[in-house]
This record gives C-alpha cells, structure tokens and sequence, in this order.
C-alpha cells in the first residue's frame, strides 16, 4: 500500500513507541524510533514528474534484542505497509553503545 508520511508517522506512532524524526532528545527511554529522509526517486511521464517518492529509514534504536521492533512490524503489517528486511548493528547513543535495527519505507507525495 502507497503512503505518505503522515500516515508512516501515524501508523509508526501507534506501535506505542515513541516517534522522532532525525534524532531523539538524550532523555528518551529505550526503545524508541527514529526516522530520516534518504533519498528521492520521481516517477515520469512525457518527461514530467508525476510522483516523487520520497525514501525513510526507520531505526528502532534499543538497549534490548530484536523483540523490540516486533509491534512495529505488526502494525506494519495491518495497515500492508512495505518496509524492507530489518537489519541490527550497534549504535552510540548517550555514551553507551545500543542496538539499532533498521529498515526503510518508500512513501508517495
């Protein structure tokens, strides 16, 4: 299903973890999500551009394991959004090192 990124942040925000965009304030309590725009693609007809489509990465950014993101991919999942495979790594966040697990989102404007 085609979304916009009103609806991505709606959707993320009723997994009921905290949403932020680009990076969360040093008081927030893992875990929480954190998305930023990435790239751009446009779609063309006759040479004009009738679509853009803007790309998200969404981290789940947690001191736990990977059950962190599930109610994210559950709410995914309801409302058929497309996200790509999570992937893990460490991440410095506050001086401690963290997990983040992140996938991305292409939305339609």
């Amino acid at each position: 299903m085609q979304i916009n990124l009103q609806q991505l942040r709606s959707i993320m925000k009723e997994s009921g973890i905290p949403v932020y965009r680009d990076n969360a304030p040093t008081t927030a309590k893992y875990p929480y999500i954190v998305y930023e725009f990435v790239n751009e693609q446009h779609r063309r007809v006759s040479n004009k551009v009738i679509k853009s489509l803007p790309l998200y990465q969404i981290a789940v950014i947690t001191n736990g394991t990977e059950s962190d993101y599930e109610p994210l991919k559950t709410v995914f999942n309801t409302h058929e959004v497309e996200y790509g495979m999570f992937s893990g790594g460490p991440y410095d966040e506050n001086d401690s090192t963290v997990t983040q697990y992140i996938t991305n989102v292409r939305c339609v404007q």
